[in-house]
């Protein structure tokens, strides 16, 4: 997770705040104690300690509803695990929250890649991949490759539809 997401997750990422407080104001965490919470989900998650990750940042979306950031976290990592259908709930969060927030685009358009939904996730991918003209964001730079990858495998199906209609145009006219 890097430092600009982290401090997004501290809440200082220009959003208005609510007008009621949210439950971490309510039990006292402050934005820099929020941030550290988020950081520590983040060494979890970079260590391969899943499960401690996930812990951490559903405790992060318990805590501030309203941070995109926690949601765009606990979706990453919730794609990551193949856990579609609960990735897709905070996935669709964060993007409503933050969406200049890259990732929750790139994320949501794995996991509609992995429900055959190739037409939404491209119009996420196009929405990644323009959230960051100057090429500079990892996220967007994996958007663009998973565009690319999406062309070259629709480009090797129709050829070898295309090969097999040809094949079977030239049995045909063998047996007449």
């Amino acid at each position: 997770m890097s430092k600009e997401s982290t401090n997004k997750l501290a809440g200082t990422s220009g959003t208005a705040p609510a007008k009621s407080q949210i439950p971490r104001q309510q039990i006292g965490i402050s934005d820099e104690e929020f941030m550290q919470m988020g950081q520590i989900g983040a060494m979890f998650y970079q260590q391969g300690k899943l499960e401690d990750a996930q812990t951490v940042f559903e405790g992060l979306v318990e805590i501030d509803p309203e941070s995109g950031d926690a949601h765009a976290a606990l979706g990453g990592l919730l794609t990551h695990l193949q856990n579609d259908e609960q990735a897709l709930v905070h996935l669709n969060r964060a993007i409503e929250l933050t969406p200049e927030q890259i990732a929750p685009w790139v994320n949501r358009a794995e996991v509609r890649i992995r429900q055959q939904q190739v037409e939404a996730a491209l119009a996420d991918l196009r929405q990644a991949i323009a959230l960051d003209p100057e090429e500079a964001d990892a996220g967007a730079n994996r958007a663009r490759a998973m565009v690319f990858g999406i062309h070259e495998a629709l480009t090797a199906r129709i050829e070898q539809e295309e090969s097999k209609t040809a094949t079977g145009a030239r049995e045909a006219n063998r047996v007449m």
